[in-house]
């Protein structure tokens, strides 16, 4: 008989056995425990297990956060609207959220060790998850960043919990299936290979260093992070100088960073995890000296030299700068955002509205 658990620490969750939930995941049990331990302002973290007897067979991370409904939001004269309505009211539009998933994966992490018995499995973590996250205090109830590759199994059950569905950010990767930068750039137009032949023949004096430990530049890479954020058009959670650190002394072997110096200043710097597979770019960061030195192209053929280099045969890249990385050949993975209200009313409401918070379709490359 299976028996749901929930855990407030994934500490109290046998490594091995949480792992094996999941098909070769990157972002691993020590991911999670990096983040778990990073102390991101306004997150609490809980983990929606399902056993039986005593064999782990299910396994999803789970998370609660104050939420401002506009964050996706790209309707920039409506978010200009709620923002200056939020001046006077400033918890407009401002909920309890509790979510499964993780705010610092690109896709739900919903393991399942026994796909025999997938459906069962899934339906009770649901319950569960939905049970607890009421009893958390969550008043919007969400699946973050549902996978495409998840739908067929997880959306029939979503939906028969309540949930509305809209479209999320897609996830970015190229697949290394080829065997040279040349054969690469052979790939892309005739106008994008001769603006990346440019930019990469004007780098001059930027050296790169990959580093696990970044002891020395914690306070230049803290700057440059929170330059880049400032800049972003959404942005959901705020890291931590200890997510950084931790994830590179969780993961020895398995994270680095790629820094990018000039007369010993950081220009940008690159988190990247890595298995015998894929690279996956967590976050890049950079100034105005690195736009200028047309370091996030630079650090993408870097990064591509790598995995060729390593013998990797997937690069991750993330939820943003869609043109840019779609001109380079990379492919999209869709996602969805599950959501309902607690309150009946509320939740047919956001149902209603939820076509605003949706994210702007992305147009693949010609």
């Amino acid at each position: 008989m299976l028996e749901a658990r929930i855990f407030d620490n994934i500490a109290s969750i046998d490594a091995s056995d949480w792992n094996a939930c999941f098909t070769r995941p990157v972002e691993d049990h020590a991911y999670h425990l990096a983040i778990e331990a990073s102390g991101l302002v306004g997150f609490g973290f809980f983990y929606v297990t399902i056993f039986d007897g005593e064999r782990l067979i299910g396994a999803a991370p789970a998370f609660t956060t104050p939420y401002d409904l506009e964050t996706t939001l790209d309707n920039a004269r409506l978010r200009e609207m709620i923002a200056g309505w939020k001046k006077r009211a400033p918890g407009l539009l401002r909920v309890s959220l509790a979510a499964l998933g993780s705010p610092c994966t690109e896709v739900a992490m919903l393991g399942i060790r026994d796909q025999g018995r997938a459906r069962e499995i899934a339906s009770l973590m649901l319950d569960t998850f939905f049970r607890v996250a009421k009893a958390k205090g969550g008043a919007l109830l969400a699946v973050k960043d549902l996978a495409e590759h998840d739908r067929a199994l997880w959306q029939p059950l979503i939906e028969a919990q309540g949930c509305g569905l809209v479209s999320g950010l897609p996830v970015a990767r190229l697949p290394i299936d080829f065997a040279t930068i040349d054969e690469y750039l052979s790939r892309l137009s005739h106008a994008t290979r001769k603006d990346m032949r440019r930019k990469l023949k004007a780098r001059t004096e930027v050296r790169l260093k990959r580093v696990s430990r970044i002891e020395g530049y914690e306070e230049a890479i803290m700057a440059l992070y929170r330059d880049t954020r400032a800049r972003a058009e959404m942005a959901f959670e705020e890291l931590t100088l200890d997510y950084f650190n931790g994830v590179l002394a969780r993961r020895p072997g398995g994270a680095f960073c790629a820094l990018y110096l000039k007369d010993d200043r950081l220009l940008a710097a690159n988190l990247l995890l890595r298995d015998d597979t894929t690279l996956i770019d967590k976050f890049f960061v950079m100034g105005a000296e690195g736009r200028a030195n047309n370091l996030y192209f630079t650090s993408w053929f870097d990064n591509i030299a790598y995995c060729l280099d390593q013998g990797l045969t997937l690069f991750q890249v993330g939820q943003a700068a869609y043109a840019n990385k779609l001109r380079l050949g990379a492919q999209l993975l869709r996602t969805d955002m599950a959501f309902r209200h607690r309150n009946p009313a509320i939740s047919a409401g956001l149902k209603v509205l939820s076509p605003l918070f949706a994210a702007d379709p992305v147009e693949e490359a010609a």
